[in-house]
């Protein structure tokens, strides 16, 4: 809705073109002011789009403050009333600013043609306003990917044409305007691919130094930090610190920083980022939260065959006698080793562990043997020492699981008892694999399976299940609403609540509450 300012000396006169406006439904917004000084303040003060003034008045009259509005530079439709014997004098005001005037007293036909042509000048300046808005943010664009697309040519070794980046965004990278900081931001959980404009936000709130972004891959991304002189080693620490902080605070995003070294020249940049690219290999070995400095390279320790072999002998020994107890103590072992005497190259750990594995599958020719293979292709898709260690205990107690000992049944039954019991007792809180995985001490991948093998049935299909019969209960022995039901089972939203619900009892909860004995 536009907004009109109505300014004449005369009440019954501002007054009554209020109520025009009104009795004729015009969508305007009135404002009134007895002169042109109060008119003047309230132009100050707020957004007009309409201004119709009276000629003379005291204090100010309509064309004096018609040439304060041009002064001012306020983009507002004026139109100027006066009676018959001022016309002369309006007339003259045209050659001014004014778009269109009105002779008192007002013929109402007339009134509403002027005053519809100054909402139509509005509303034609709106659309070129949102037009130019539109030519612009394309352009930007447009820019942004061309700028992008130099970056991402730079980090990948593609020379630069020069005379392609004509505008001054692009030119500031080959005319060596500043110097550039690389921060690498590596998340091991797929992550920028959708939330990549919550961490750009992120960015512009928490750096004060001059930056360009690219995002690299679902788990990756590039931070270009400007400067027109290297920044000192201790400040981009602090500002890596701040990123992985504030990353963790408002997104819940654990990520490392690789920092690369100060270059100024864009073919710097591949091989800066070949040399942050070698350090993530390191990280392989470091918990969450790491900032690392590609200037600052680690040494990169070998295997001590003296050390290593007791540990990996003790480990085949207790495959060779079935002693999974031992064998899992003995890979603990392991990666206690691997963690404590440096960094080793994640891709000889990974081998080592697959000689284990090789090992353990080649000893079981059964039914199982697709799974244990399933389990060795995952050793090679670990990100960290962690997860790797995670999948080596799954896979030696899938082995333990599949190896025939009645008393390991038992014990996977009880341990089926202890989670359909956690189930039953805790429907109504935030159940999840991996939150029951935890909690019984197995990887969320090996509980799958298990509970699968044991009860024939998935276990995010029990709990559903679990679910489903409860709201059955509740449906039908209360009265609860609906909309505490699902809050009541454990849901988060009333949508899905009730599209499981549908999925699993044909009908809606509604439905089947109305359907019920």
């Amino acid at each position: 809705m536009y907004r009109i300012l109505i300014v004449d000396d005369e009440r019954i006169e501002r007054e009554g073109i209020q109520q025009l406006i009104q009795e004729h439904h015009l969508e305007l917004e009135t404002l009134l002011a007895a002169n042109g000084e109060i008119a003047l303040e309230i132009l100050q003060k707020h957004k007009i789009d309409i201004l119709i003034t009276d000629i003379k008045m005291p204090f100010m009259d309509g064309l004096e403050l018609s040439e304060k509005v041009s002064s001012l530079g306020l983009d507002i439709e004026m139109i100027i009333f006066s009676a018959y014997h001022e016309f002369e004098y309006a007339r003259r005001a045209l050659r001014t600013n004014i778009s269109n005037y009105l002779l008192k007293p007002v013929h109402i036909p007339e009134f509403l043609s002027v005053v519809s042509e100054a909402i139509q000048a509005c509303e034609d300046k709106a659309a070129e306003k949102m037009r130019n808005e539109q030519l612009v943010e394309g352009y930007n664009r447009g820019l942004l990917y061309e700028k992008e697309k130099m970056l991402l040519d730079s980090l990948n070794g593609v020379k630069i044409n020069t005379e392609a980046w004509m505008s001054p965004e692009l030119l500031e990278y080959v005319q060596h305007k500043h110097w550039l900081h690389m921060i690498l931001v590596d998340c091991r959980r797929k992550f920028f691919d959708i939330h990549n404009d919550e961490f750009i936000r992120l960015l512009h709130d928490n750096l004060s130094y001059a930056f360009d972004y690219v995002n690299l891959s679902e788990h990756q991304s590039m931070l270009f930090i400007k400067h027109p002189r290297p920044v000192p080693k201790e400040t981009l620490r602090m500002l890596g610190d701040q990123i992985i902080r504030a990353a963790a605070g408002s997104l819940e995003l654990n990520v490392g920083l690789v920092i690369g070294r100060a270059v100024n020249q864009p073919e710097q940049l591949y091989d800066a980022y070949t040399e942050m690219e070698q350090m993530l290999e390191f990280k392989f070995f470091m918990d969450e939260y790491t900032l690392l400095f590609a200037d600052e390279p680690f040494e990169q320790a070998g295997f001590d065959e003296i050390e290593l072999n007791p540990i990996l002998d003790k480990v085949y020994q207790c495959l060779e006698y079935n002693d999974f107890t031992g064998a899992k103590y003995s890979i603990e072992l392991l990666f206690t080793y691997l963690r404590t005497k440096g960094q080793f190259s994640s891709l000889y750990t990974k081998f080592i562990c697959s000689e284990i594995m090789k090992k353990v599958v080649t000893r079981e020719k059964n039914r199982e043997t697709a799974e244990m293979n399933h389990y060795l292709e995952q050793i090679h898709k670990t990100v960290s020492l962690q997860d790797l260690k995670d999948h080596m205990f799954a896979i030696l107690s899938l082995m333990e699981s599949v190896s025939g000992a009645s008393p390991k049944k038992a014990a996977n039954l009880k341990l089926i008892r202890t989670i359909t019991d956690v189930i039953d007792k805790e429907y109504d809180q935030d159940l999840s694999l991996e939150g029951i995985a935890e909690r019984v001490y197995l990887t969320p991948s090996y509980l799958s399976y298990l509970f699968k093998k044991e009860t024939g049935q998935s276990l995010i299909r029990y709990i559903t299940q679990v679910r489903m019969d409860k709201a059955v209960e509740l449906l039908n022995t209360t009265n609860m609403k609906i909309v505490d039901i699902y809050k009541k089972l454990g849901y988060r939203s009333s949508t899905y609540f009730i599209q499981t619900f549908r999925n699993y009892h044909g009908v809606t909860p509604a439905r089947f509450r109305e359907g019920s004995p």
